[in-house]
């Protein structure tokens, strides 16, 4: 017995099926193949492919950017392992060569200057006259100038209107200051000659310091002028001491007999070293 008949189905009285239903129903069919394809060919790259390359790489933390740093400080060359022989280093090198000695020598220190010279008269004796011999004679120049400042400020410390004398108590309490601070530089400065043992340059300087102690104030009281007598007490006696030590010729003495007589207008305490200059001029043939 037919199947159709049995169901109570007819072919006859059934009505065909619709040609886009099967279009649609094949375009299905394809794509779900597709899919399983392409479902299979993953499924086979995975099996091929090791477990480390599936893992995702997790975002680098600041701590792990630190620790690249510090690898990339230590893996890099340093500098102090350069080839030493680089033209850049040798051209260094070459230009500290090249520098005078002057030029070094003029950014030494005066102590500097001396432990420099003696050294190099510890390691060739022999130099010591050839030094001493083209040493040449104190620059006063420069003593000259701060004995200049130090009276200039005690000629500014002057009040600017006065009713009255100019050399009273009032006026030399405004300079005492300044009056010692130029007592001490005019003294020391002939202790520092005296300490070289470069005699002559000690009687040129008491003869500069001389006119400048002759130009400090005359006070009103005579106790306030105790400064100014003492400069040309110890200039005298620094003076005496360099003509007994220095060694001069004959035409030296009798200059500086000449100019130190000049000087005694200024002060009579330079005179007894007037006075040995002429014994040491009688014993001179």
């Amino acid at each position: 017995m037919n199947l159709n008949r049995l169901l109570g189905e007819d072919p006859f009285l059934t009505p065909p099926p619709d040609p886009n239903e099967e279009i649609i129903k094949m375009r299905s069919v394809r794509a779900a193949a597709q899919v399983a394809r392409e479902k299979t060919h993953s499924l086979s790259v995975k099996e091929r492919t090791p477990d480390v390359m599936l893992l995702d790489t997790p975002p680098k933390t600041p701590r792990d950017a630190a620790q690249v740093t510090r690898k990339r400080l230590v893996l890099s060359p340093k500098k102090q392992d350069k080839d030493p022989s680089s033209p850049k280093k040798q051209r260094v090198q070459r230009r500290k060569k090249q520098t005078p000695l002057t030029t070094e020598l003029q950014a030494l220190t005066s102590e500097q200057l001396v432990s420099v010279v003696e050294n190099i008269v510890q390691m060739h004796p022999e130099l010591e006259q050839e030094i001493k011999a083209i040493i040449p004679s104190p620059d006063l120049t420069r003593m000259e100038d701060k004995l200049h400042q130090a009276e200039r400020n005690i000629y500014k410390s002057f009040p600017n209107t006065r009713w009255g004398s100019s050399r009273d108590a009032f006026c030399f309490r405004r300079v005492k200051t300044h009056l010692e601070a130029f007592k001490k530089v005019c003294l020391d400065q002939g202790r520092v000659l005296l300490a070289a043992q470069a005699y002559e340059a000690v009687i040129n300087y008491c003869l500069i310091a001389w006119e400048y102690v002759e130009r400090l104030p005359n006070w009103d009281d005579y106790a306030h002028n105790k400064s100014k007598e003492q400069c040309f007490r110890t200039l005298s006696s620094q003076c005496m001491q360099a003509i007994k030590k220095a060694t001069l010729e004959k035409e030296k003495y009798r200059e500086y007999k000449a100019r130190l007589q000049d000087a005694t207008e200024a002060s009579e305490e330079i005179h007894p070293v007037v006075l040995h200059l002429d014994k040491i001029l009688d014993k001179l043939p």
